[in-house]
């Protein structure tokens, strides 16, 4: 399941940014653990902005969940 991936992903040492791509090729970049939350069923996602404004995803949206590669990564 995807969520395991983000979990994994987020509990990795160290912790690289994450990308979470959805159907419609909306993607986002995570910066830090503290901006992103996985639902005790695993159903839902909620990714927040540096501005605190959040963002709920339904799992089955995302398609593609990866660790951000270098330095060009900005946080959405």
């Amino acid at each position: 399941m995807i969520t395991d991936e983000i979990r994994e992903l987020m509990h990795a040492e160290p912790f690289r940014p994450i990308r979470i791509v959805l159907g419609n090729q909306q993607s986002f970049v995570v910066a830090h653990t503290d901006y992103l939350m996985v639902s005790p069923d695993r159903q839902t996602v909620v990714l927040y902005d540096k501005q605190g404004q959040f963002k709920i995803i339904n799992a089955p949206q995302i398609k593609l969940v990866e660790p951000v590669k270098g330095s060009a990564a900005k946080a959405a």
